[in-house]
């Protein structure tokens, strides 16, 4: 119905609505097909009294069986670099959904189910497996050849400025200042290691930043700049979903700025080491040590600390100049174009990839 009154418009409409429809179905068909399948399952549980973890078994099969053929003519089959990052941050978002109907199976919903964690790790397989096979290489484990780990180190140190947020106050950073590590159970720690710190990371930091890189550019200079300001900018509105939550505008306008400062540092270190896993160990200190989880967040409530707004916009400012200094100097320019060459896999021409 939706394609009817695109039939007389110019081939490039019906592109664009196709592919809307598909980022659609890609938000929304796994949780509802993992919904069918287990209402299909539930009577197992409720009338035949089989155990539930049998009956999820057969549901996560009769899913994942379903699921490749979606996967294949929906997000496999974008073919340009925008649509391809707002498919697989799509599914990287939506995909866990899925776990909530295991309700129907008598499955606990909190974060010590199983079903959930397996979600968790299908979202990542599923990503990374659509980068392959659009020809993005998985982020290395060792660092560039050409780093400076003295501008390395200055990096590193201005992102750990970050565990000062939990001083609490300019005296006490200053003079009996104590890291306090969070406390909650295993489960909840591994929860933020996980989904708030890796998750974010990845999605931000690989699946929105690789396919950045690959756009064309007049120097490798302004690509960096540009894929570190983008990326950055949509991780800081990213944070603008707790206005949902009922936070607070000014809260919400101060998180996203603090958002976009560790985004823009946190995207120089990847592209200047070449390696996501240094920024991932940093977010999870910041996440675990810098403000652990207690019952309300950071900027939540009616007002904030003055501490808290005056130390967020300094260390931000501080970040913002160490990014400006390495990204102009000429030497750092060497392991940026490292970075820049293993973007992609070999053979695969990627200049024939339309940006959009």
């Amino acid at each position: 119905m939706a394609a009817l009154p695109l039939m007389s418009q110019p081939r490039r409409a019906l592109i664009i609505a196709n592919n809307f429809f598909k980022l659609l179905l890609i938000g929304v068909f796994p949780s509802s097909l993992s919904l069918a399948i287990c209402l299909l399952g539930a009577p197992l549980v409720a009338k035949l009294a089989i155990a539930n973890w049998f009956v999820a078994i057969i549901v996560l099969t009769c899913f994942g069986l379903l699921s490749l053929p979606f996967l294949k003519v929906t997000l496999l089959s974008f073919q340009t670099i925008g649509w391809q990052i707002a498919g697989s941050i799509t599914l990287m978002m939506t995909f866990t959904l899925m776990w909530f109907s295991f309700r129907f199976l008598n499955f606990s919903i909190n974060i010590g189910n199983p079903i959930m964690w397996l979600s968790f790790l299908m979202s990542f397989s599923i990503s990374i497996y659509a980068m392959n096979q659009w020809g993005y290489r998985f982020p290395r484990f060792r660092i560039n050849s050409k780093v400076n780990y003295w501008w390395l180190s200055l990096a590193i140190a201005t992102g750990l400025l970050n565990l000062g947020m939990s001083a609490g106050s300019w005296s006490h950073l200053f003079t009996r200042f104590q890291l306090i590590i969070d406390t909650h159970s295993l489960a909840a720690i591994s929860f933020t290691i996980l989904w708030v710190g890796i998750r974010e990371e990845f999605m931000f930091r690989y699946l929105f930043l690789w396919p950045l890189l690959s756009i064309k550019a007049k120097s490798d200079q302004k690509k960096v700049v540009w894929a570190t300001l983008i990326s950055s900018g949509v991780f800081g509105l990213f944070h603008a979903e707790h206005l949902f939550s009922g936070q607070q505008l000014l809260q919400t306008g101060l998180q996203i700025f603090a958002a976009f400062g560790v985004g823009m540092l946190f995207s120089v270190i990847t592209l200047y080491t070449g390696t996501i896993w240094i920024t991932v160990i940093l977010h999870l200190m910041i996440d675990l040590i810098g403000y652990p989880m207690t019952t309300s967040s950071t900027f939540a409530g009616s007002g904030m600390p003055i501490y808290l707004t005056e130390f967020i916009i300094i260390t931000r400012v501080i970040e913002l100049i160490v990014v400006f200094l390495i990204l102009k100097n000429r030497n750092a320019q060497a392991a940026f174009a490292q970075t820049l060459r293993r973007i992609r896999k070999p053979n695969r021409n990627h200049d024939m990839l339309k940006e959009g």
